[in-house]
């Protein structure tokens, strides 16, 4: 009787032992699916951003001078405020009698510092008067980047240090170098409240466009394997490799175009993440927004 028990025990673990083995090898006939992420291609101009180091100088400025020696009897402005043409700055006795000393333009007074009793000169300035209004930004290019600028082109600027960025327009581009060899460039922006002083340097920043139309990507979306460039494109749950050749490459996006019988177009999901492990054909699985 024992001798039964036994053998049906026997039975039974090996039946299980079969079912578990069968268990394992269905598990590893399943394919797994490789999480990622995707990006659209984008189809538009291929810029770089061309940097030119540029000093900042007033729109005019004119010195205010005495038409001769005498004493300061009234001020009315001081240096660092606002005139206007025509604005009389102070009164001064001289030999010929009470005379008025106005500013000459539009602008910011500066080098103006003056009270009661002091003595004004007929030979030195007794000011300047800045117009900053527009700033103007002088800058210098290659014969290489001459091309790039043209009178009425509007340009970015940034000036750090008066943590000011906008726009400005071309006014002027030199048809001849000068003594370094360059061409100067003026740029122009306007700024009623003369934010930015004079004196600073800015960069002025050119977008040159490098291939027009392009299909862009990010950087790391592209794959250089085994002699092949190429991207994985998601479709219909997996991965399909799409040979490409790079047209100009930054350290964030890249230019690209199909090459060989492959296609692809501007809206096509580009895998962005993940990319690196998968094969052409390889079951995916998109995680986006997860």
């Amino acid at each position: 009787m024992k001798k039964w028990m036994f053998m049906i025990v026997a039975a039974l673990m090996v039946l299980a032992a079969c079912n578990g083995d069968s268990s394992e090898e269905d598990d590893d006939n399943v394919e797994t699916e490789t999480p990622i992420e995707t990006v659209d291609v984008v189809q538009k101009d291929f810029t770089e951003t061309r940097s030119f180091t540029a000093r900042l100088t007033p729109n005019e400025q004119s010195p205010v001078m005495a038409e001769m020696p005498g004493e300061v009897e009234d001020v009315f402005f001081e240096r660092g405020e606002t005139v206007e043409e025509g604005d009389v700055l102070m009164d001064y006795q001289t030999q010929r009698g009470m005379l008025e000393l106005e500013a000459p333009i539009d602008g910011m007074l500066q080098n103006f510092d003056f009270e009661e009793g002091d003595m004004v000169t007929a030979e030195e300035p007794a000011g300047m008067v800045i117009n900053q209004d527009p700033i103007v930004f002088n800058f210098q290019v290659t014969q290489a980047d001459r091309n790039l600028v043209s009178e009425g082109d509007t340009v970015n600027y940034n000036v750090s240090q008066a943590e000011a960025t906008g726009e400005a327009e071309v006014t002027y581009v030199a048809s001849t170098t000068g003594e370094t060899g360059m061409f100067s460039v003026e740029a122009r922006a306007d700024q009623p409240d003369d934010t930015i002083p004079t004196g600073l340097t800015g960069q002025i920043e050119i977008d040159n466009v490098i291939a027009e139309g392009a299909l862009v990507v990010p950087t790391e979306a592209v794959i250089e394997r085994s002699g092949e460039t190429f991207v994985f494109v998601a479709q219909d749950g997996e991965a399909k490799q799409v040979n490409v050749s790079i047209v100009e490459q930054h350290s964030a996006e890249t230019a690209i175009e199909a090459s060989g019988d492959n296609e692809l177009e501007a809206g096509d999901a580009v895998i962005s993440v993940g990319q690196l492990t998968l094969e052409d054909g390889a079951s995916i699985r998109i995680v986006e927004g997860e």
